[in-house]
Order: C-alpha cells, then sequence, then structure tokens
C-alpha cells in the first residue's frame, strides 16, 4: 500500500511538472508538540475537515483503529501523539510514544504501522507514584509565538494554519525549518556575560560548557543558504539532482527511559544523531517542547533520584549541552508553557521549599539560562495542572488549577504582582469536597469573534459546586467545565459558560476550529481498576451543544493525555494499546490495518 502511494504520487509529480501538492479530502493543521502549541492550549484554530457546521451533519466516524504492542505501566500506556504532514512524499504520519520504551510511526490516513521502535533501555518496576518507562510524548520543533489565525499555505489550505508550519512549502521552497523562531526575535534578554564559563546561580551548567553559537545556514544548490532542522544530518541539503524532494521531511525527538534524548527522521524512525544524555535515568518527565534549537522537558515525584525542576538540552550544538533549574521544593506539574516573548512559564506543585526554593508556586524562567525571573507563590494554592497561556486584549494571561478546584488567572508580565502573591482572578471552587480537577491541563480558546470570546476548558473529576454551569444533565463522576473570560475596565471575571455531559475521568479537552472534543477516559483510580470503556464527545465550543459522540467504538479505558488532532483527525490512544482515528468518512478509509513493519 505505502509503495503504491509513493508510485503514484511521484508519477503524479513528474507529469504536473510544477509540484502543486495537493491531497484532496485530507486538510487541517499539524499537531507537533503535546498540547498543541508552545502556549499548551490544545487548540487548533482552523481546520479543513471539523468544524461546528460540519459536525452538526453525518459522517464524522471511526475511521481506523490499530493494535500496538506497548505493554502499559501503572495507568499510562500511550501518549500524546504529534503529527507531520508529507512525511514521504505525501504520507501523513503521526508519532506515538509507548510507555514500554516503544515509538511508533503510523500512517494517518490508514492506521498502517510505517515503523516502530524500542529502547533497549532497562525499565525499573513500576511503582504508583513513579511507573518508569517512556513517561511522556514524543515532540517536534513548534513556534513560541501563537499569531492570530490566517489562512494556511501549503498542502489543501489548512494544513500549515496559525500557529504550526506545513512540512513542505510552497511550490518550489523546499523543506523550511519546523517553525523555528531563529533566534534573538523571541525577544529573550541576552545571555549574561561569562555565560558558559560558570552558571547563574540555581542554575546547573552541563559538564560540557555552553552551546556554541549556532552555525551559519548551510549552503544549498546554486549558493542559496537552506535553513536546516535542528539535529538533522549535517550534508543533505541538496545532495540529489531532484532537489527538494530528497531532502530530510524532518525529525521527532523522544526521550527513553534512559534519560537519552534520540533525535529520531520521520521517513524510518531510525536515529540520525547519536543519543545524548538529557536527564537521569528513570526520571519521571512530562511533555517535552521542543522550541528554536531547544528541547526543554520537566521532573517531578523524585523518580530515579532525580531532582524535581526543568531541564533545557541544545538541539544544535554537537556537544548537547544542558541546563537545568531546581524548585528545591515541589514538583513541576504538567508541562511547561512559553508566552509569545520566550519566557518559560512553569507550575510547581506542593512540598517543602527550602533556601530560595519554590513550591505551590508559578515561576517565569529565562529560556536560555533557566535563571529564576518572577513567580507566584501562596501556601493555599495547591497547584495540580501546568500553565496555559491565553492573549486577552493586550496582556498575556497565564491560567492554571489548583487541588479544590479553583482557576487562578496570572498577568504573564508580573505574576504575583510587587508581593508575589496577588493573581488577577482566583475563581470559586468548581469541584465539591473530595474532588479535583481531572487532568494536568487545561485548556484554552478564542472564538473569531474577538478577545471578549476568550475561553478557558476545566476537566473536574466528581461532582460540581454551584458555581459551574448546568447545560447537559446532572454530574456525578465528572465533567468539562467552560468558562467565557470576561474583562469589565482591567477587572477579570470568568463567567459560568456550558457543562458537558457526566464523563468518567475526562481528560484536557481538544478544541479544533471552535468544536470541543471532551474525552471520558474512564480511567480508574489505581493500575487494578478495570475502569470503563472511554467515550469521546464533540460540542460546539460556544453553546455546549453535543454535537457527536463515538457511542461503543471503544472498549477499554483510555491512557491518561492520549488525545491529539492533526489533519482532520481526532486520535484517542486506549491503555491495551489500541489507537484510534476519528474523521470524517472518505477514500482513505480503512476496514483492517495491515501489521506492523519491523
Amino acid at each position: 500500500m505505502i509503495l503504491q502511494r509513493l508510485i503514484f504520487a511521484g508519477l503524479g509529480a513528474v507529469v504536473a511538472g510544477s509540484l502543486t501538492f495537493a491531497q484532496p479530502g485530507r486538510g487541517g493543521s499539524q499537531w507537533l508538540t503535546a498540547l498543541g502549541d508552545a502556549q499548551r492550549t490544545s487548540w487548533i484554530r482552523t481546520d479543513d475537515k471539523i468544524s461546528v457546521a460540519a459536525l452538526a451533519k453525518p459522517g464524522f466516524d471511526q475511521q481506523w483503529k490499530v493494535q500496538l504492542d506497548n505493554q502499559p505501566r501503572g495507568l499510562h500506556g500511550l501518549a500524546q501523539g504529534v503529527t507531520a504532514a508529507g512525511v514521504t512524499l505525501f504520507v501523513p504520519m503521526s508519532i506515538v510514544a509507548g510507555s514500554s520504551n516503544y515509538v511508533y510511526g503510523i500512517d494517518n490516513d490508514l492506521g498502517y504501522i510505517v515503523w516502530q521502535r524500542h529502547f533497549d533501555a532497562s525499565l525499573p518496576a513500576a511503582t504508583a507514584a513513579c511507573a518508569g518507562g517512556l513517561t511522556s510524548a514524543a515532540t517536534r520543533i513548534v513556534k513560541v509565538d501563537a499569531p492570530a489565525p490566517a489562512a494556511g499555505r501549503g498542502f489543501g489550505g489548512g494544513r500549515g494554519s496559525a500557529g504550526y508550519r506545513s512540512l513542505l512549502g510552497e511550490p518550489g521552497e523546499g523543506v523550511p525549518v519546523e517553525g523555528r523562531a531563529g533566534g534573538p526575535g523571541r525577544g529573550d534578554p541576552a545571555p549574561p556575560a561569562g555565560a558558559g564559563r560558570g552558571a547563574p546561580p540555581g542554575v546547573e551548567q552541563g559538564a560540557r560548557g555552553a552551546a556554541p553559537a549556532p552555525a551559519p545556514p548551510p549552503a544549498g544548490r546554486g549558493g542559496q543558504a537552506v535553513e536546516r532542522i535542528p539535529g538533522s544530518p549535517r550534508q543533505e541539503e541538496n545532495a540529489s539532482p531532484f532537489g527538494f524532494l530528497f531532502r530530510p521531511s524532518g525529525v521527532a525527538y523522544v526521550v527513553a527511559s534512559d534519560g537519552k534524548l534520540h533525535v529520531l527522521g520521520l521517513p524510518s524512525g531510525k536515529d540520525i544523531q547519536r543519543p545524548a544524555q538529557f536527564l537521569p535515568a528513570n526520571a519521571k518527565w512530562s511533555a517535552p517542547i521542543a522550541v528554536d534549537t531547544t528541547l526543554y522537558a520537566a521532573t517531578s515525584g523524585k523518580c530515579g533520584g532525580a531532582p524535581d525542576g526543568v531541564w533545557a538540552i541544545d538541539l544544535d550544538s554537537e556537544a548537547k549541552p544542558v541546563v537545568s533549574w531546581k524548585t528545591n521544593g515541589g514538583g513541576v506539574v504538567g508541562a511547561v508553557a512559553f508566552t509569545t516573548g520566550g519566557t518559560l512559564i512553569a507550575a510547581i506543585g506542593a512540598g517543602q521549599a527550602t533556601g530560595d526554593g519554590k513550591a505551590n508556586a508559578i515561576v517565569a524562567l529565562d529560556a536560555k539560562t533557566l535563571q529564576l525571573k518572577d513567580w507566584f507563590s501562596r501556601p493555599d494554592a495547591e497547584f495540580v495542572t501546568g500553565p496555559t497561556i491565553v492573549r486577552h486584549g493586550n496582556r498575556e494571561i497565564v491560567a492554571a488549577a489548583t487541588k479544590d478546584g479553583r482557576v487562578l488567572l496570572l498577568d504573564a508580565a508580573s505574576l504575583g504582582g510587587a508581593d508575589h502573591a496577588t493573581p488577577l482572578l482566583a475563581s470559586k471552587p468548581f469541584a465539591v469536597a473530595g474532588g479535583t480537577v481531572g487532568s494536568d491541563a487545561l485548556a484554552a480558546w478564542q472564538h473569531p469573534g474577538g478577545e471578549a470570546s476568550s475561553w478557558i476548558l476545566v476537566p473536574v473529576k466528581g461532582r460540581l459546586t454551584a458555581a459551574s454551569p448546568r447545560s447537559n444533565g446532572a454530574v456525578f463522576a465528572g465533567a468539562v467545565i467552560a468558562l467565557k473570560l470576561a474583562d469589565a475596565g482591567g477587572t477579570l471575571s470568568l463567567e459560568p459558560g456550558w457543562v458537558s455531559h457526566d464523563l468518567v475521568s475526562p481528560a484536557t479537552p481538544l478544541v479544533v476550529n471552535g468544536v470541543v472534543f471532551a474525552l471520558a477516559t474512564g480511567a480508574g483510580n489505581t493500575a487494578s481498576d478495570r475502569g470503563s470503556a472511554a467515550v469521546l464527545h464533540a460540542y460546539d465550543g460556544t453553546s455546549g451543544k453535543r454535537l457527536w459522540n463515538s457511542a461503543k467504538a471503544m472498549t477499554t479505558p483510555a491512557s491518561p493525555g492520549s488525545m491529539w488532532s492533526g489533519l482532520g483527525q481526532v486520535y484517542v490512544g486506549l491503555r491495551d494499546g489500541t489507537l484510534h482515528a476519528f474523521g470524517f468518512n472518505d477514500e482513505r478509509r480503512a476496514i483492517t490495518a495491515p501489521a506492523a513493519a519491523k
């Protein structure tokens, strides 16, 4: 099947001459990192297939499912995937990591396993606190900024929409760097004098020293400079007389259980650089993110003896130097996020802080040095989600939720004010006593109507308080709550919008072109709890009207966090290793996926 598609694509390109790439019926944005973008909003702004109007009509259904051989560790099985367009000419692909040191390259159209990798790293015995193994997703390069919605470029119009970059550019442009902002445009201050000769207080400098200045882009055919993808081979550009068709189609970055960073070529899944030590072995790390030429991850739980903190590795340096910032207090919660100016934001959970350590805090770190720049901290703010950042008017708002079900809003430019303890807003709790936020991330999006239509989505586990909206029936197990961010003369408020149906262990929702996908994972509280079957629901993002649900398509619980979207589809990974794809019926629908390519 893959060979036939490649032959067809190649012949089509020769006949067309102009190479005007179009893949009928498969549009939409890529999903390049866990939680979608650098602001961790779980929001795809535009999509050629998915919309409120489209979901209101019949046709959205399960397209395929495929069984992967990853074995779960504790509650964790498959991680959230990342998607790429045109990996091998026209083949769209998702890169999916599994907890038992597996990584899969899966054809999005058919569910075909193009390749799979298993890292030969030791796996410790899993515990409730430290499952071990590969604890989070793969990632690719993302932009640090999130521009306003705009018409896409490249494949199908929507494939390169706002906040994402198509793997292939317009005809004749070749392969661009995937969202690489390129140096000082991010708004970060210059590194301090002497960087590389000694680390600032609280920052551990890698043993190999600071990263050298990036080399200028290599010259391509005709002497033109060709931008490189960080971590790609050094001598690949324009090596073929066929030009850009045979340049590498990108990479994915994966951290194995031994803490080594692997740079995998998308077409084969093979290492294209020597693996580099990034994190301590058997650490528990949250969703990595690659911005410019640096990859970031956060550790918590002191698993494998790793200190709780934020870590960064230079992707474009042969030496792969690593820097870190240790919390000296609580563990980092969820994923780190970035403001559009390039400042790294992280949430710190409960713990006993020592010295200048942080607990129950939101911190701002310099993205280059990981030096602490600002913070918000209060003893009564036990954060259980990472930060989600949404632009509202001329401000960037950091949203995070606490264990008692409150949502706190902070100004990214001054997290806690002069006393480091004053939020812009602290909502009332949305969960009754004993309930909490059901995932380690919120979601956020804006309706095209403007800044007055900013929404924050909160997955709550347990019954809801009277402060919550009521629009889809009684809630016993949990729900997704949609809150509208309002602004009256500079004073923010969170107005009740709508609430989903009753959901068992709801995941962080996805927002695709105004459609909110809410997943009842069905997961129990322990690995021995069989839980219930996962169910996916789709809602109108502004009214809360349910547009569709997956009914009995899935028969086992979903893995926590294993839901993502890209290229007009929504994917859900189950704890038993089954991956489901939902989308609109078209000529690509597969009845049975072929066996894995070893």
